[in-house]
């Protein structure tokens, strides 16, 4: 576990892609992680989220190669940069940074998944979609294109669990761990219901409005003129007529 406690006034968060952290071994030896670049001692790099993971910018030794760091804020404003996802309840995770994105490990996980209703997660996606009145296969279509079934899958600005939960819309939903998988396909089921029955049942505009938020559908009218929210339509139509429902 990294020795980290650390005090960072300015940390750039992510959902602002060229976020970088910055690591080095202080006088005593001990790693310090900084979103300052630091000056006249070796050190690394760390991409935000959607980046490439660590890139040494400057030799540091050691071949220290963490596959994950997260951030916490305290009630205070004090934060704490580890490796450790678990912390206490009094610490909230706001950043998270070096995982590559969920559709770069999609492979047998999703396939199984698909092929058998859900695979783990089958009877939290059967029960949460007959609660909020939706179609279970539908749900399903939702999770692997968001996360091809990764509960700890995290997207490059924020997004976390199966069904790709942002911190403000997980608040609203009372998610209180985007990771866990029942709260996770409760919330992002609920919400997904809660968009088609805004947008009068019109797939696309629920989908569209999960995907970019329901006030852009609104501004624009319909569908959003964005490459990113067309092609996730596309995507998810795809994979629900290929689940036997209709295109």
């Amino acid at each position: 576990m990294l020795r980290l406690l650390i005090l960072v006034a300015g940390l750039a968060l992510a959902g602002t892609s060229a976020a970088e952290l910055y690591s080095f071994r202080d006088a005593s030896g001990a790693r310090v992680l900084t979103d300052e670049r630091p000056q006249g001692v070796p050190y690394e790099t760390i991409r935000s989220p959607g980046g490439a993971g660590t890139v040494t910018s400057t030799p540091v030794g050691g071949n220290w190669s963490p596959s994950q760091i997260f951030v916490f804020q305290g009630p205070g404003g004090e934060r704490l940069i580890t490796n450790q996802r678990q912390q206490n309840s009094g610490m909230e995770l706001i950043a998270t940074y070096g995982r590559p994105t969920a559709r770069a490990r999609c492979g047998a996980r999703a396939r199984n998944a698909l092929a058998t209703g859900g695979g783990d997660f089958a009877d939290l996606i059967h029960n949460a979609a007959h609660r909020q009145g939706v179609d279970p296969a539908l749900v399903q279509s939702v999770i692997h294109v968001e996360s091809c079934f990764d509960p700890q899958a995290v997207s490059r600005v924020g997004a976390h669990g199966l069904m790709q939960l942002m911190p403000a819309t997980a608040a609203d939903l009372g998610v209180t761990d985007r990771f866990d998988p029942a709260q996770n396909i409760d919330g992002g089921t609920r919400y997904l219901a809660a968009m088609l029955d805004r947008f009068e049942g019109d797939l696309d505009l629920a989908l569209a409005a999960y995907n970019a938020g329901p006030g852009a559908v609104e501004r624009h009218g319909g569908v959003p003129p964005f490459r990113e929210t067309q092609n996730y339509i596309l995507r998810i139509r795809a994979q629900y007529g290929g689940n036997g429902r209709p295109n």
